[in-house]
C-alpha cells in the first residue's frame, strides 16, 4: 500500500513528515488531512485575528497530491471603548 506524508504549514513555519501514513485509497488521504486540521489550530491560541493552517499531502515520488486548509479569522464589531 502507497505511504503518503502530511506536511504542516502553521504560520510561519513548516513540519516536514518524515514517517508518512499508509493509505489505502484517495478518499482516505483526503479524510485524514482534512481531520488532522482541527487539532492542529485547536493545539494553541493564536497570537492574531488571522491564522491559517495548511496540510500538504506528498505521494511516495515527493510529489504534492493534495492539499486541505483551515483559516480561522476574529475581529471586534463596531466600536468597543477600552
Amino acid at each position: 500500500m502507497p505511504r503518503y506524508f502530511f506536511d504542516v504549514e502553521d504560520a510561519n513555519e513548516f513540519i516536514r513528515d518524515e514517517d508518512g501514513h499508509i493509505c489505502e485509497s484517495d478518499a482516505q488521504v483526503r479524510k485524514a488531512a482534512i481531520e488532522a486540521l482541527p487539532g492542529m489550530i485547536g493545539m494553541r491560541i493564536p497570537d492574531g485575528d488571522t491564522h491559517k493552517t495548511t496540510v500538504k499531502v506528498r505521494d511516495e515520488a515527493g510529489a504534492y497530491i493534495y492539499s486541505a486548509s483551515l483559516t480561522l479569522e476574529a475581529g471586534w464589531i463596531g466600536k468597543r471603548s477600552q
